[in-house]
């Protein structure tokens, strides 16, 4: 008899447990031929899993025994896997239910934050108390720092340079990095992002799914209307004018975070909901792709002029056009590069110009100062709302529900206010820039590199946001006896006003 076991592992999914799958391997030797198990949901608690453990014991004739339910048949898999994939999800509800609470209660969810140290309380029945902190002033002054700095306009890799000079130990022990202090933008980590810091806890931003092939637990970013903040005014390290100011900054300083906020401005809410969800879909898809793919600036960008149709990698390097016989068929890296960098070559001040002169451009800055005006006249008559109330009141001692109508109205202006900055932001950027011959010569030389080294991935990333669209046309040289091919290039004007 052997004895297969996985203690303290959760039997969600197969995958990742050595003791099953020692034992799966035991079955293929023939070693026994029975599987005795306490319940159907020690094996695993996942419907395609059990399902697949039962098909695979059947070829090999082993039968399944439980405890609870004896020799186990299709009846079982069917109904007992469905009641047990139902569990884990009710249990998932009621253990997310469970911490929305604790944390509107006032406790702090999630391990050690950078500026706090965890209380040990217990209550009348002796019972940890989870969740406490308390401010830990040496890095709380650490913090405060950080963030003055920041504010002051240092670069981010200025301050971890200095921190690291000073032997102060980053959150995790090491070194401090810029990616310690912003984070990511989407997922809104950070320390120059921890809400926290000004006193308000923020929870339910993120949601949680196992890989369906890995079992690996893979983290999305929820929607912001769905995220939890709850005041703690008693763990506050950084005033909230600070706070804010600096997220502004990191905004402004982001060029791909205003490209975000200019397509955000255009959609509409259901646009933006459906955008989301198209970018969860996205990054679940990336994750569960094999890595290694190699994206030049062209790479699935490069279009055939005669046929219309996409050129697509066929192999090492080499690129073709689907139709036969057609110039742009069977192409070398080696050919089509020196094509494409003389292309890229033609850019000039006119077209930006041009661009910014533009119709729909003229149209977007109208938008712009058309929100702008709209935005500030809800910003007066949202205080003229509140001077009436603050002035019928008189001294009269504020209710909680007349407290939180007047929250509200103050952060429906902060809101109107933030979004006025960031028109502001974005009409400046499409006003046009001081100097168009400053970008030309930051583009330039980006192609410059380029050109010295064409194979590098490095060099097409920083290129290739700046190319929308490349056509390949082509005619034939009697002289030579081949094609002299010629690049179109569709640039992002929009992109490289950022530079």
């Amino acid at each position: 008899m052997d004895v297969f076991k996985d203690e303290a592992l959760s039997g969600a999914h197969l995958y990742n447990r050595p003791g099953i799958s020692a034992l799966i391997n035991a079955a293929v030797e023939q070693r026994f031929d029975m599987v005795v198990a306490e319940d159907l949901s020690r094996i695993s608690r996942d419907q395609a899993d059990t399902a697949n453990f039962f098909k695979k014991m059947a070829f090999l004739d082993i039968s399944i025994r439980t405890a609870s339910e004896g020799i186990i048949n299709e009846l079982h898999i069917g109904l007992k896997s469905t009641m047990n994939a139902l569990y884990l999800k009710d249990l998932a509800d009621k253990t997310r239910r469970g911490m929305i609470a604790s944390v509107l209660k006032g406790s702090v969810p999630g391990g050690r934050t950078y500026g706090y140290e965890l209380v040990r309380a217990y209550d009348h029945q002796g019972e940890p108390i989870r969740g406490r902190r308390r401010i830990k002033d040496d890095e709380a002054a650490v913090v405060k720092q950080i963030y003055s700095e920041y504010a002051s306009g240092k670069p981010i890799k200025t301050i971890c340079d200095d921190l690291n000079r000073l032997a102060i130990p980053a959150p995790k022990g090491g070194k401090w990095v810029p990616s310690t202090l912003v984070g990511t933008a989407a997922r809104k980590t950070g320390l120059l992002r921890q809400t926290l810091y000004k006193g308000v806890v923020t929870f339910n931003r993120m949601a949680y799914r196992k890989h369906p092939e890995t079992g690996k637990r893979l983290s999305v970013v929820r929607p912001e209307n769905e995220w939890l903040n709850v005041p703690v005014p008693e763990l506050t390290i950084i005033e909230e004018a600070l706070f804010d100011s600096v997220q502004e900054m990191i905004e402004q300083r982001s060029s791909r975070r205003k490209e975000l906020i200019l397509l955000n401005k255009a959609r509409t809410e259901e646009e933006r909901a459906a955008h989301r969800a198209k970018l969860n879909r996205e990054s679940r898809a990336r994750q569960a792709s094999r890595p290694g793919a190699r994206h030049y600036l062209f790479s699935g960008r490069l279009f055939c002029g005669r046929h219309g149709k996409k050129i697509v990698r066929i192999g090492s390097r080499a690129y073709s056009c689907e139709y036969k016989h057609c110039f742009n068929r069977n192409i070398r890296f080696e050919t089509i590069m020196p094509v494409i960098l003389k292309g890229l070559s033609k850019l000039t001040s006119a077209e930006i110009v041009s661009w910014l002169n533009s119709p729909e451009v003229r149209s977007l800055r109208r938008q712009h100062e058309s929100d702008i005006s709209r935005l500030e006249a809800m910003i007066e008559e949202e205080r003229h709302t509140l001077r009436n109330i603050l002035s019928t009141l008189g001294t009269a001692k504020q209710g909680p529900e007349l407290q939180a109508l007047l929250d509200d109205r103050e952060r429906q202006i902060r809101r109107h206010k933030l979004d006025i900055e960031k028109h502001e932001s974005n009409l400046k950027k499409i006003q046009g820039p001081a100097s168009v011959d400053r970008i030309l010569s930051k583009y330039f030389d980006l192609l410059d590199t380029l050109a010295k080294q064409p194979g590098q991935l490095a060099h097409h990333r920083k290129l290739r946001p700046f190319v929308d669209r490349i056509e390949i046309n082509g005619r034939w040289d009697d002289n030579s006896e081949q094609w002299d091919r010629v690049a179109a290039v569709r640039f992002n004007y929009s992109k490289l006003l950022d530079l």
